[in-house]
């Protein structure tokens, strides 16, 4: 079981390696709030400085302090800052400055850093090869007051971000990287399971079909296949999967396919037809029919004006688009 759970978590930690970006400084004066549109992305939010708290949607809201790395499910608004007795209360989008950098800063009230946030994105449309961390669906609050090796790393993006220079967006990806990296390591040895993938690594028979699928993208999977990897009756596997995943087995493989020939039309030179073969699909109309309908673009127009390269900035939807094109 312990060896299923580490497999997995090399799995995040290469969709993580590849698509963390830092993109953004929030400063909140005491007694306000900053309002999140929702993003086509998670968000991470890590605590510099100060205390407040975290607002999801309408749910409730749940206290944070330095130190604090905050993650925000894909197409959820959310807010920041004071919970009872707020002054005022900000819009993101409204009140921004695009840094040379890369960098945006977010202010809410006068900026005065009273709450100081660096905070990055995984894409949810693109998120490295695996495609994994959009699986996460609930707010995950987790505080690390007494670990000297993250403290560390907050104090060395708290000075990063107090005097931004070149090269701040690249050293703050790094540390952010590395907190969210220790992060998964500890709720996998605590056994907390608050996002629908670990919840999985509980069930070591979902895990062999995971773990096959994600191992081996090509293979000529049926749900039968995966009910029998992991030991389980058709139609028990088909509902314990939808019922862990949200989606069915097929479309969980479909996903995993697609999102590792997105990787290699964006870093290789491989043709199309031989990137469909590698993931399993027949014929190459077949590829580009369901590339074009998770993409919305055909393979060929992904390659040219829709991939970058790791080490470059990549456009950030929804909200922080109109943000830029404002700034």
């Amino acid at each position: 079981m312990m060896t299923m759970r580490a497999d997995l978590l090399d799995r995040l930690l290469v969709t993580l390696a590849v698509r963390l970006r830092s993109f953004s400084v929030c400063r909140i004066q005491r007694g306000w709030r900053l309002g999140f549109s929702p993003f086509e992305a998670i968000t991470i939010h890590y605590v510099l400085r100060g205390t407040g708290s975290l607002r999801v949607g309408d749910g409730p809201w749940r206290p944070f302090a330095p130190h604090t790395i905050i993650v925000i499910p894909a197409r959820q608004s959310h807010t920041l800052g004071e919970a009872e007795n707020c002054v005022g209360e900000a819009r993101a989008e409204d009140h921004c400055v695009l840094h040379g950098d890369g960098l945006i800063t977010f202010t809410a009230g006068d900026g005065s850093p009273d709450a100081l946030f660096v905070c990055g994105q995984i894409s949810d449309s693109y998120s490295g090869a695996m495609g994994l961390f959009e699986l996460f669906q609930a707010p995950m609050v987790e505080a690390f007051p007494s670990d000297s090796i993250l403290q560390r790393s907050f104090e060395l993006m708290l000075a990063e971000v107090a005097q931004p220079s070149l090269g701040t967006q690249a050293m703050t990806e790094v540390l952010m990287k590395q907190c969210l990296i220790i992060l998964l390591r500890q709720h996998l040895a605590a056994n907390d399971f608050t996002s629908p993938l670990l919840v999985a690594l509980q069930n070591p028979k979902l895990a062999r079909a995971v773990l096959a699928v994600l191992e081996q993208p090509g293979a000529p999977y049926t749900v039968d296949s995966l009910a029998a990897l992991a030991g389980m009756g058709r139609t028990s596997f088909a509902e314990s999967f939808s019922d862990v995943f949200g989606r069915g087995p097929m479309e969980f493989v479909q996903s995993v396919r697609l999102r590792i020939a997105a990787r290699l039309l964006t870093s290789t030179d491989l043709p199309i037809k031989v990137i469909a073969g590698s993931v399993g699909y027949a014929s190459r109309s077949s590829f580009s029919k369901a590339f074009e309908v998770e993409f919305g673009a055909a393979p060929t127009q992904f390659r040219l004006v829709g991939g970058q390269d790791e080490g470059e900035p990549e456009r950030i939807e929804g909200t922080l688009a109109s943000v830029i094109e404002r700034t």
